[in-house]
């Protein structure tokens, strides 16, 4: 008897506690509990601000791609700055890029790209040597820092910081990793005979004369490069944009061509590309709306057959050198003087004296008596 109310002494006292417990969780009641592990998961998911909003980390951030144009400035350039667009093929070569930005404050942001190309070219070095051609293979991994011209060119408040077009400049720091090498031009020699090389491994180091055979690649020449240029583009939407850059890339190397003199600067050679770019977490509010068009007036029926407004309807100001011919004969007057109105006023009464006598004329030439009128017979008794 006694084991079985201890029993259910112990059953009602766990029961007890169960329900006091279940009663105690977040779900239920204690509204700091679910406060706090709101709080943990939050910080567990994204890093808060000041005001407990979750900071996203892909603000300012971009990505981007782009095609376009290597062109080489150094000691085989034939050309001054540019080179002739008739020898396109010869001296213009593709190359594209990658790349990655961020905007960090008051216009700044860092980029970080990599870009892979050929360049091409050659000249006569000398009056009594044969024409050399170069043939240059390269990789450059850079990072630059970017500043946005137009924040600083424009007031934000003039309501300019968010527009269409925008501009970078940018300058870094990088490495380029080249293969090159120059050929003797085909005048009398084998075409494909190799006059000097890097990165590349020919079938005799020893020729009897300089006149090598390529064999196959080896590990690629460094120089470091210090890149300088802009970045201008167009904005499609509030996420995609049009871009076009161009780039000079100073190179601390004289033989990207493969041709080396004491005298010469260091080899340079230009980028220009056009590409598209993504902007990650580029709100719709930061895209310039569209200019709203003024509501067009109601037209009124009535004036619009006319092709015009009601108020622009108004009587032509009209000057003419002299009377018009039908009126020259018949001036007319302003008829405030005083004189004009007195002889309107004497004209008014001869005419009433003139009525006056036809009515007495009238009168005389009946006889002075109004006319008889017929008499009716008086009725028959």
């Amino acid at each position: 008897m006694n084991n079985r109310l201890i029993s259910c002494i112990n059953i009602l006292l766990f029961s007890a506690l169960s329900l006091s417990a279940s009663a105690g969780t977040p779900e239920n009641g204690d509204p700091w509990v679910r406060e706090y592990r709101q709080f943990l998961e939050n910080k567990s998911s994204t890093i808060n601000n000041k005001d407990g909003e979750p900071i996203k980390f892909f603000n300012g951030f971009s990505m981007g791609v782009s095609g376009g144009l290597g062109l080489f400035h150094g000691s085989l350039a034939d050309y001054d700055m540019f080179a002739p667009l008739d020898d396109f093929d010869s001296y213009y070569n593709f190359a594209w890029r990658v790349y990655a930005a961020r905007e960090i404050k008051w216009g700044l942001g860092a980029k970080l790209q990599f870009e892979k190309g050929e360049l091409s070219g050659g000249r006569l070095p000398g009056k009594e040597s044969l024409p050399v051609d170069f043939e240059t293979k390269y990789n450059t991994l850079s990072g630059l820092v970017t500043f946005d011209l137009f924040n600083a060119l424009f007031n934000k408040k003039k309501g300019l910081e968010n527009h269409k077009f925008y501009a970078f400049a940018e300058v870094g720091i990088g490495v380029t990793f080249y293969r090159s090498f120059t050929t003797w031009r085909p005048v009398g020699t084998q075409q494909g005979e190799i006059r000097d090389f890097y990165g590349y491994t020919v079938q005799d180091d020893m020729p009897p004369t300089q006149r090598y055979l390529l064999k196959g690649r080896t590990s690629p020449e460094v120089a470091l490069n210090f890149p300088v240029g802009f970045t201008a583009g167009y904005r499609i939407n509030h996420k995609a944009d049009i871009t076009f850059s161009y780039t000079l890339n100073n190179t601390t190397t004289k033989q990207l061509d493969a041709w080396s003199r004491e005298f010469n600067s260091n080899d340079k050679y230009s980028y220009f590309g056009v590409g598209v770019r993504y902007n990650f977490n580029r709100e719709k509010e930061q895209y310039p709306k569209k200019k709203e068009k003024e509501p067009k007036e109601k037209k009124d029926k009535k004036w619009s057959l006319f092709g015009s407004k009601k108020d622009d309807v108004q009587p032509a100001d009209v000057k003419l050198s002299e009377p018009i011919e039908s009126r020259k004969s018949n001036k007319i007057t302003d008829g405030a003087d005083n004189n004009d109105n007195g002889d309107l006023e004497e004209i008014r009464m001869k005419m009433f004296e003139l009525q006056l006598k036809l009515f007495e004329m009238q009168y005389l030439l009946n006889g002075g008596d109004k006319e008889n009128t017929p008499k009716t017979p008086a009725p028959t008794k």
